[in-house]
């Protein structure tokens, strides 16, 4: 079932166990605004994303697939994990003072088909 996110056409299901996938890892420096986009970034999407708060003081935030609702923060020394969804991107900024924050990726790379093009019996 094809769904756009962000006016990004996503062609599969973040649970199908056919779907090749990989990791990605980001590292987020100290006091910066990074976007991880993941067709641009890693010509793929992201079906699983955990979010590392690596500063031991002070807390970061994050928006996931360009929400404009508030951002959601994380704690410090926090964790964050998104399974089993289509995320295009994700949006991290970090404190101005000690930490980094890091993100790791299960990217499933971009399908041209559906998932029941690309099983269906009748190709030929």
């Amino acid at each position: 079932m094809p769904a756009v996110i962000q006016g990004f056409l996503v062609n599969q299901l973040p649970k199908d166990p056919t779907a090749q996938s990989f990791p990605a890892v980001d590292n987020i420096p100290v006091n910066t605004t990074r976007m991880i986009h993941y067709p641009d970034q890693y010509k793929g999407v992201a079906i699983s994303v955990a979010i590392f708060n690596q500063d031991g003081t002070n807390p970061c935030t994050f928006r996931l697939n360009g929400t404009s609702n508030p951002a959601v923060s994380l704690s410090s020394g926090g964790q964050f994990n998104v399974n089993d969804q289509n995320i295009v991107s994700v949006q991290i900024t970090t404190a101005a003072v000690t930490g980094s924050c890091d993100v790791v990726a299960q990217i499933s790379p971009t399908y041209l088909d559906t998932e029941a093009n690309r099983f269906r019996r009748d190709r030929g």
